[in-house]
């Protein structure tokens, strides 16, 4: 092989402690290294360039633990309670408080209810409407 190898500097910068708004950009099912269901949320922030993964494990032994974390995404993002149609998710424009971890990475420690993101700086970039960002159409003409 003739490859000339070069570390890359992706310049990625840890997104600032604080309150955001945020805009879902997947939504997917997955299963815990513990062997449990859960949701992994790629989140955009709001006058960020990087993104953020919230995973929510779905946890047997204490559903209070899970339906609290679901209800945060449900009243934040304005999604009906109950609702596991992951697809529907996506473009949906919440509020997050994100703090840093013991290694100083950024995670969300809480999502924000509707009613408390009034405040909030309007969205940077490709403008959400009514707290939805659409979706591009994508063909179903696809080359494979």
């Amino acid at each position: 092989m003739n490859w000339e190898y070069k570390r890359e500097d992706r310049g990625f910068e840890e997104i600032p402690e604080g309150t955001y708004r945020c805009r879902i950009e997947s939504a997917e099912k997955a299963v815990s290294k513990a062997n449990n269901d859960m949701l992994v949320l790629k989140l955009a922030i709001n006058g960020q360039t990087a993104h953020l993964w919230h995973y929510i494990v779905f946890l047997p032994d204490h559903p209070e633990i899970t339906n609290g974390k679901l209800t945060q995404v449900f009243d934040s993002f304005d999604i009906e309670e109950g609702n596991f149609n992951l697809a529907s998710y996506v473009g949906k424009v919440g509020a997050c408080v994100i703090k840093h971890d013991a290694d100083g990475k950024a995670k969300v420690s809480y999502f924000l209810k509707k009613n408390k993101q009034d405040s909030l700086p309007a969205w940077k970039g490709s403008a959400p409407q009514d707290g939805f960002m659409p979706i591009p159409d994508v063909s179903t003409d696809l080359p494979f």
